[in-house]
């Protein structure tokens, strides 16, 4: 009876998990994982990634005129300090999207958009985040809602892209389950979105591309993502 009763829980706790992302070979073998702490389903509050930590606000909405034509907006406000940052390093993000529905036929004239502006200190200072929708083949055309970008901060530039398959199986996900960063063609981290957020570095010791690599990280676990939206259900 112990041994069924054990292989039960474990059988509930498999099915209670939330999906994985896959992650490529070399960053789920050699790579640190730090999880988001503090975030959750809020909307304000202080969250703590390694050494890093600070305060956030965040906030979506959507509007239909005539029941047609749908703007969906978010926004995600954060101050973060810790290694590589001297003092604090201040973002207001904001998401644009635009879709018309007619029946259940849907279609986006204007795409999600999400862009952010900093400041160091409260000075203006060049960095610069990026992240839009993107069809780039049949999949995108018929229901994946891919999204690419880069974050250029503090002398690294790191491309970002949309990761939609789940580990242990075949299939993909429509929206995003989490985003892979690469460098000059480099896989090197990642954020995980479902479930507990968490980042994977692949070079933990590389302080600056950390920094940015966390800013990044933290942008997008903050993005109340349209494709993920509860808004109008």
């Amino acid at each position: 009876m112990r041994t069924l009763a054990t292989l039960a829980a474990a059988l509930l706790a498999a099915a209670c998990t939330p999906a994985q992302m896959r992650l490529p070979d070399g960053l789920a073998a050699a790579g640190q994982v730090l999880p988001v702490e503090g975030i959750g389903g809020g909307n304000r509050g202080r969250f703590y990634i390694g050494a890093w930590q600070g305060s956030f606000t965040r906030s979506e909405e959507r509007l239909a005129l005539f029941d047609a034509l749908v703007t969906n907006r978010a926004g995600a406000d954060f101050i973060i300090e810790g290694p590589g940052i001297s003092e604090t390093i201040e973002a207001t993000c904001r998401m644009r999207e635009r879709v018309v529905e007619l029946g259940v036929v849907s279609f986006t004239p204007g795409r999600m958009a999400y862009a952010c502006q900093f400041t160091a200190e409260g000075r203006s200072f060049p960095a610069r985040f990026e992240l839009q929708e993107a069809r780039t083949g049949l999949a995108d055309a018929l229901s994946r809602r891919q999204r690419l970008g880069e974050i250029a901060l503090g002398g690294e530039v790191v491309q970002i892209r949309s990761v939609h398959r789940v580990a242990g199986s075949p299939f993909e996900l429509a929206s995003p389950i989490g985003y892979i960063f690469e460098q000059q063609g480099r896989e090197v981290g990642a954020v995980e979105l479902n479930g507990k957020a968490r980042l994977i570095l692949a070079d933990p010791a590389n302080e600056g591309l950390a920094r940015t690599l966390t800013i990044a990280g933290l942008t997008l676990a903050l993005l109340r993502d349209p494709a993920n939206s509860a808004l109008g259900d």
